[in-house]
């Protein structure tokens, strides 16, 4: 057997540990660890997963954008029987799906190209095939010229303003080689494809695209590669699984094409700018799916299963190719409060590992516990001065500050600190109320809206400097129950309620000295927790209505929906930590709630793989 060094011309490094690994430029690295006794590289991961439903089911469907900022247009309509097209639109987060507003013409098996927000559906088939265009803006859909050629079934490239379109049929059988580009108004008529087809994939840009697979006059998949570049196509090596009506992603010289007819199947393969290679199959095998984003990370999005009770789906699964090994986000059970009860306050800045809860009710007017965490149990320290439920927190397990709330059936201006043992009275808040939010630290805390007296509420803004507090700007919106996170002068409000059986999804973001609108939360609510920073939020649980569950994180402009949610779903909840790290605990649903969940947010890392002999 040859060795490694004849055959790459270094030798092995000899090491007693693993060495630091950073990115994409230490892919290939082989080395021996000493200490485990194994050879061990950096290898590229590759693998399908499952992510979020779409709304509507269906097959037919044109995609485009990314894999974290998706959209998917048009399809056979949902549930069987019901119409036989549907202009429907939904937008993809990388977690979830969200509907938007229709196609003007509904419509199936349309030619797709551009981003999520500025994308182009060409042709399709309606009652027949159409050269109809649309163009969509983020929010709807505008008539635009139309292609010269009408069409269904046809391949795709390129942006709103450089996008080109190619193959398909009129009508099937009757295959088309016919392309034609569009500059962001109207379509013009250049080189044919060299092999008619149908239902083929498409990737890349509209001066260097690439076009694969597809249906031939008689229905056998085809498996010729072409490549466009800007003014001929030329045929390149053959795919090496026959099928078509499958989903495509990439560029000129790197490709993925997954899913497809004919059998539904599951098979994907990969183009390297010079061949194809098998690589993991899709989880459900389907046909007549949308397919977005890139061939190292993309999805596929609904698609049909025949000789099934319901043949149009609604699943999406991400593709991903990369060096680092992912781990999903999760709730886990953590160890129970000693006493159950609900709007907690809490020290939203501390951690996972060192929190403190304080206040809550019951009893009827609050009670004056105050609980540690450990990373694993509750212990109880030492009480509140003022007994209160419905107030706010700033700070850590060692530093804390506790705020406003109802004691004894009336708002409280109380302010009371921590210092890791017991607690002190300070100078109250200039506006006694409750259920309002807070953020910050002992020494520079932050009080938000509010309820005062109830039901009125509050907008007003007061910012702690140590020893007593003092006017900030005022909230945009008068309002209460909303959550809190980050610091004085950075700090979020998000969620609440104005007092007219509303739930709001606002958010606002906290400069020091006034508040601005920020991206909506996905889930409208009430009585949820946060916590994190300006850049990195995460709000779970509350009232939506009915208690929810529904965990978001918040990225400096919006909002995402992590597929997990709560174990628990409940109102009144509270937490505290960062978007990476953080519990929640208590709460109401239905009864009150002792119960503690750790979150882990979702991370990606460079890991090595040890080699083996076979």
């Amino acid at each position: 057997m040859a060795e490694y060094e004849s055959i790459k011309g270094t030798r092995v490094r000899y090491l007693s540990s693993d060495p630091t690994l950073t990115d994409s430029s230490t892919e290939g690295q082989v080395w021996y660890n000493s200490t485990t006794g194994t050879n061990r590289a950096l290898v590229q991961i590759k693998a399908f997963s499952s992510s979020g439903n779409t709304n509507i089911g269906g097959y037919g469907a044109a995609g485009a954008g990314t894999q974290t900022t998706g959209l998917i247009f048009g399809r056979v309509g949902e549930p069987v029987g019901g119409p036989p097209v549907s202009g429907a639109t939904e937008e993809y987060s990388g977690f979830t799906w969200t509907e938007q507003n229709d196609l003007n013409t509904a419509r199936r098996y349309v030619a797709g190209f551009g981003t999520q927000t500025a994308a182009v559906a060409s042709g399709g088939n309606s009652t027949a095939k159409t050269a109809d265009s649309e163009e969509y803006n983020g929010t709807s859909w505008t008539e635009g010229n139309n292609l010269n050629t009408a069409r269904q079934g046809a391949g795709a490239a390129g942006i709103l303003t450089a996008g080109l379109v190619f193959g398909g049929s009129d009508p099937a059988p009757a295959n088309t080689a016919i392309t034609e580009t569009y500059d962001g108004t109207s379509y013009s008529e250049v080189n044919d494809l060299n092999t008619a087809r149908r239902f083929l994939g498409g990737a890349g840009t509209q001066t260097a695209a690439l076009a694969f697979g597809g249906f031939g006059v008689s229905d056998p998949a085809k498996i010729q590669t072409e490549s466009w570049d800007g003014s001929s196509w030329t045929t390149l090596a053959n795919v090496n699984i026959s099928k078509a009506a499958g989903g495509g992603a990439g560029t000129q010289t790197h490709a993925l094409f997954f899913a497809g007819n004919p059998s539904n199947t599951n098979t994907s393969t990969e183009w390297d700018g010079i061949s194809w290679t098998s690589t993991p199959s899709l989880s459900t095998g389907r046909g007549y799916l949308a397919g977005v984003g890139t061939a190292s990370a993309a999805f596929g999005a609904t698609g049909y299963i025949s000789g099934t009770p319901t043949p149009q789906r609604t699943q999406t699964e991400e593709y991903n190719s990369t060096l680092q090994a992912g781990t999903r986000a999760v709730w886990a059970s953590g160890g129970n409060l000693n006493t159950a009860r609900r709007a907690i306050g809490s020290a939203i800045n501390a951690t996972q590992t060192a929190g403190l809860a304080f206040g809550g009710t019951p009893p009827p007017n609050g009670n004056d516990v105050s609980e540690e965490y450990n990373g694993s149990s509750w212990s109880e320290g030492n009480n509140l001065n003022t007994a209160r439920t419905g107030g706010a927190g700033a700070g850590t397990q060692t530093s804390g500050l506790g705020f406003g709330g109802e004691s004894s059936g009336s708002n409280t201006a109380d302010t009371e600190e921590y210092n890791g043992t017991s607690w002190s009275e300070q100078n109250n808040l200039s506006t006694a109320r409750a259920a309002l939010g807070g953020a910050g630290t002992q020494t520079a805390g932050l009080a938000f809206g509010g309820v005062n007296p109830s039901p009125a509420r509050t907008n007003i803004t007061e910012e702690y400097g140590g020893t007593s507090w003092t006017s900030g700007g005022n909230l945009p919106t008068v309002k209460s129950n909303q959550a809190g996170a980050g610091q004085q002068g950075s700090a979020l409000s998000f969620g609440g309620t104005t007092g007219s059986s509303d739930y709001l999804a606002t958010t606002e973001e906290y400069d020091g000295s006034s508040w601005t609108s920020g991206g909506n939360m996905n889930t409208a609510r009430l009585n949820l927790a946060g916590c994190g920073s300006q850049i990195a939020g995460l709000a779970f649980g509350g009232f939506a209505p009915g208690n929810t569950g529904a965990t978001e994180l918040y990225d400096g402009s919006s909002w995402t929906t992590s597929p997990i949610s709560l174990a628990t779903a409940r109102r009144q909840i509270s937490g505290l930590g960062t978007q990476t790290s953080a519990l929640a605990f208590g709460g109401y649903g239905p009864v009150d709630s002792s119960s503690t969940e750790e979150w882990t947010g979702p991370s990606l890392a460079v890991t090595a793989s040890t080699l083996t002999t076979s």
